[in-house]
């Protein structure tokens, strides 16, 4: 049976936190906010519906409630983790585990992720694995010997990012993000950050954790997909997820490629069809969708993040 579950996004805050998304999306938010969870069902950070269903008001109690039947994971194994990013500052130094070293560590899975960029001012940049002849570990020697921000900064790879830009973030990846960024971040469900330097903040950093954490992949290159009106254009995937962007300038259907998908929209209005139920879809609106579905609208634009099969 066709589900289409409305979700309301949690507003999470983070010190590099901005205000970007809260105007572009018509929400009533004047703090600065760093994450807008869409799709969560992560202990502490569970997504609330839009609206009671089925006498539950979270995703999480919900899909306790009534997944099963529905086909769909427990809360537990909820396997996505969607968000918007909205950055006035340089995060975190970082790096997170991959499954097997997430397992070693204790955790439930790794972390794989990958961000769409929705806004960036001129200039604005990500930095995502070394710079060329350096590696993880001489990094993290430096960062253990005291090495100060600007020659940190030296040792990654810098990559300047303007809107429509997809990159992937394997786990085991270093990586920090720039200030004056909005993007959405799909990822494993998991919130697991080893941090490793936090330029000035003075927030703990867990080198050993990250030691163990940190690969050298080979370098990761942004991509921009084409705007072809009236159909999924693929962004970005990865073992844990698959990532499409459509615009609909008239009716367009969706079925989640495995098990669930999270639709979120990012610009203009129109309607989800989900057998008998109709849905009103405005910008920065999120959906659960399990079971096919038809989009309709004009200058409806969406991203579609598939859970894996």
């Amino acid at each position: 049976m066709p589900l289409a579950l409305p979700l309301r996004p949690l507003p999470v805050l983070r010190p590099w936190g901005g205000r970007r998304a809260a105007p572009r999306f018509g929400w009533p938010e004047t703090r600065a906010v760093g994450e807008w969870w869409l799709a969560s069902c992560h202990p502490g950070s569970v997504t609330p519906l839009e609206g009671e269903r089925d006498g539950a008001t979270d995703l999480g109690a919900w899909l306790a409630a009534h997944g099963a039947a529905a086909g769909l994971p427990a809360p537990a194994d909820f396997p996505l983790l969607v968000k918007f990013l909205d950055c006035e500052e340089i995060l975190s130094l970082q790096v997170h585990p991959d499954d097997a070293c997430a397992r070693r560590q204790g955790l439930p899975r790794g972390k794989t992720e990958a961000w769409h960029v929705l806004d960036a001012a001129p200039g604005a940049c990500v930095w995502l694995g070394t710079a060329p002849g350096i590696t993880c570990a001489r990094l993290l020697e430096r960062v253990a010997a005291g090495a100060g921000d600007d020659e940190l900064r030296g040792l990654l790879r810098r990559i300047e990012v303007a809107p429509g830009d997809t990159l992937v973030v394997r786990a085991g990846t270093l990586h920090a993000i720039g200030p004056g960024l909005l993007l959405y971040e799909v990822q494993q469900s998991s919130d697991t950050t080893w941090r490793i330097h936090d330029w000035g903040r003075g927030r703990p950093v867990h080198l050993p954790q990250a030691r163990e954490a940190c690969q050298d992949h080979p370098p990761e290159q942004p991509t921009r997909a084409p705007d072809e009106p009236g159909r999924w254009v693929p962004l970005a995937a990865t073992p844990a997820f698959t990532l499409r962007r459509a615009r609909v300038e008239d009716a367009l259907d969706v079925t989640p490629a495995g098990s669930l998908a999270v639709l979120t929209v990012l610009s203009g209005r129109g309607t989800l069809r989900s057998g008998d139920a109709s849905l009103p879809l405005s910008p920065g609106a999120s959906v659960l969708l399990a079971g096919p579905a038809r989009l309709a609208g004009s200058g409806l634009v969406l991203l579609c993040t598939d859970a894996p099969r």
